[in-house]
């Protein structure tokens, strides 16, 4: 992946000086202008105008310099929309499938709810409509000595409404297309990235294109855990100085899905703060007929900035982030359904005795039967779990909850219902006795269960576009691994696809005594992709018997979209008599029903292709499962 180059020239500018600009601002009051087209805020250090008739921010101006850079594209805007329909059309309606919403325009469709010299708050709202029965509300908030602006948003379903399903929401930034204003992308410390200008060839697929210098650009390289990533923005780096826009929140409980919410960030001249979607699985909020339903997204921080270089950028937007994670929650919020008394939950966890290793806490939504990875109606929290066992979650939203311990080298989590939150209050869950699951004594294992399959080759570098494609070269006589001899990182690749190179198994290789009893195969899967019809079909075989066929749905996009493991996470296990194992070398296959050898280059992305692969697999490349860990277990008789 490009990085920025390391002698990038720039020039040594004195802290002091960088920051002049904010300082000689700090106390200068927010003002606020509306007439009949636009309203315009303004604090010395941002100026935004949004249209009223659109609600969209059609102006930002940085302060930079002396002078006002905008950093919106021309005739472009930062919006908000959302992809949600009625379950059913209503008689007369066209309601396209996953169409883009966003409030119909009318005058005075955004207005100045609220201005003073510290902070002045426009909001937009809009009813429910036969395509999308959503009640909007989202707002644009300017605060005094702080260099951006604060966006939320608030959608409800109300009573009277049909059933529906609300796959995405979200805010988009169009910055300024111009390398004098933003050439990098930013996400994360060592991970920027000059923003592709060649020319367009072809559309390779959905929001992926072959370019005239030969590379790819897409969207979906971009993407990141939310929970690990709260910072990320577009870059402007120039010899003289460099600028930023961020996209920052202190805490993303509104996040569908918890700590393992995947998303996008940034591509071609867009900076988005998704808060809702469907990628790598997660799942959609879906509502019944009848039933009265709120939630609020966000706030976030839209940030600018001025700094050196992109390191004292990053140092910056460190410091902001710090500084708005002690003010959240917000107190600015009108929104009657954003708690602002929250309370405390903590606890202590065992595992067999000991403080477990590598585990977190999550609180989701009250339904056991919903895994927290499928949680998208209401709001979640996590937190690690300490070395002495021990686990704190802050400003939780008073309710009741389901709590989940996830990780440890465990397959499955230790879930405990009823977990009640008060305002101003903490809850002290009783201590947590925690057991390994076990069948037997463990024969050997393979990886560790985490719901990734990041510690095996490329795992790490699954963002990539087409990551299939190494793999023809990178074992040209497929996996075949041996316990303890074969590198996991090395000799174990991070995906089964239904292509082969020169064999249609995967073999495991083991060495064992002679067993009887009942042996258990227990495998984690990261992500699954089938290669023809609805379920995957993996067939597993011993020393050429079989033990059981892994037969799973589609779980998301990550074989196809850059990751090492989607919102799902399957446990399957297969249990077998233990004379199968036969003393000495073992062969353990895993193998594609319907495995075919890869097809030539060419045919890894037809031009053309327009597939939308949140609905279809769309690159006509291959099926795939990636494991997380196997697990080998015996109970003698």
């Amino acid at each position: 992946m490009p990085r920025l180059p390391d002698a990038l020239p720039v020039i040594a500018l004195s802290f002091a000086a960088l920051l002049s600009p904010l300082a000689a601002h700090a106390d200068t009051p927010v003002t606020a202008k509306a007439d009949e087209a636009t309203i315009t805020l303004d604090n010395g250090l941002v100026r935004a105008v949004i249209d009223r008739t659109t609600g969209q921010v059609t102006s930002l101006q940085q302060q930079l310099g002396g002078k006002s850079v905008e950093l919106i594209a021309k005739d472009q805007t930062l919006y908000w929309d959302a992809n949600g329909e009625p379950d059913s059309a209503p008689a007369g309606v066209d309601v396209p499938k996953k169409g883009y919403y966003r409030p119909p325009a009318h005058a005075g469709l955004a207005k100045l709810a609220s201005t003073s010299a510290d902070q002045a708050d426009v909001v937009v709202e809009s009813a429910p409509t036969a395509a999308f029965p959503f009640a909007v509300e989202y707002h644009f908030v300017m605060k005094k000595g702080l260099s951006g602006l604060y966006a939320y948003t608030v959608l409800r379903h109300p009573s009277d409404q049909p059933a529906a399903t609300l796959y995405q929401t979200r805010f988009v930034f169009r910055t300024a297309s111009d390398d004098a204003v933003f050439n990098y992308w930013t996400v994360g410390r060592g991970k920027t990235i000059r923003i592709p200008r060649a020319g367009v060839v072809s559309k390779v697929t959905d929001a992926t294109y072959l370019l005239a210098d030969g590379s790819i650009k897409t969207k979906y390289l971009n993407s990141v855990y939310f929970a690990k990533t709260p910072v990320y923005g577009t870059l402007g780096v120039q010899p003289n100085e460099s600028h930023g826009i961020w996209m920052m929140e202190p805490f993303g409980d509104y996040h569908n899905g918890g700590p393992s919410r995947q998303g996008q960030t940034v591509h071609d001249d867009v900076l988005l703060r998704v808060v809702q979607d469907t990628h790598f699985g997660s799942s959609p909020v879906q509502v019944k007929a009848g039933e009265a339903w709120s939630k609020v997204y966000g706030p976030f921080l839209i940030y600018a900035d001025r700094a050196a270089d992109p390191n004292a950028l990053w140092d910056d937007a460190d410091r902001q982030l710090a500084t708005e994670k002690a003010q959240w929650p917000y107190n600015f919020v009108t929104a009657p359904e954003y708690m602002k008394a929250r309370g405390t939950v903590s606890g202590h966890v065992t595992l067999d005795g000991q403080a477990p290793q590598h585990a977190q806490v999550i609180l989701s939504d009250p339904d056991s039967s919903v895994a927290w990875t499928a949680q998208a109606k209401g709001y979640n929290y996590w937190a690690d779990v300490g070395p002495d066992g021990a686990f704190t979650l802050n400003n939780v939203v008073p309710g009741r909850y389901t709590l989940h311990v996830d990780g440890a080298d465990q397959p499955r989590d230790f879930v405990q219902t009823d977990v009640t939150v008060a305002a101003s209050q903490t809850t002290q869950v009783m201590p947590i006795d925690w057991r390994t699951e076990t069948h037997g004594h463990k024969l050997w294992q393979l990886g560790t269960f985490d719901r990734t399959s990041g510690e095996f080759r490329n795992g790490d570098a699954a963002r990539g576009y087409q990551m299939f494609a190494r793999y023809p070269e990178q074992f040209p006589h497929d996996v075949d691994f041996t316990i303890g001899k074969s590198n996991l990182a090395a000799d174990w690749n991070y995906a089964q696809w239904s292509w082969y190179a020169q064999s249609p198994q995967w073999h495991l290789r083991f060495d064992a005594p002679s067993q009887t009893g009942t042996a258990t195969l227990t495998i984690g899967i990261a992500s699954a992709q089938p290669a023809h019809g609805k379920l995957t079909d993996v067939n597993v075989t011993l020393n050429g018997q079989p033990v059981g066929v892994i037969a799973l749905p589609k779980t998301g996009t990550a074989g196809y979209r850059g990751g090492n493991q989607d919102s799902p996470y399957n446990v399957v296990t297969f249990t077998f008599d233990a004379t199968l194992i036969k003393p000495g070398a073992n062969d353990l296959a895993f193998g594609f029903e319907k495995a075919t050898p890869f097809p030539p280059a060419s045919t890894y992305a037809p031009a053309g292709e327009t597939d939308d692969d949140d609905t279809k697999p769309g690159t006509k490349g291959p099926g795939q499962v990636m494991y997380d860990a196997i697990r080998l277990e015996v109970a003698p008789k």
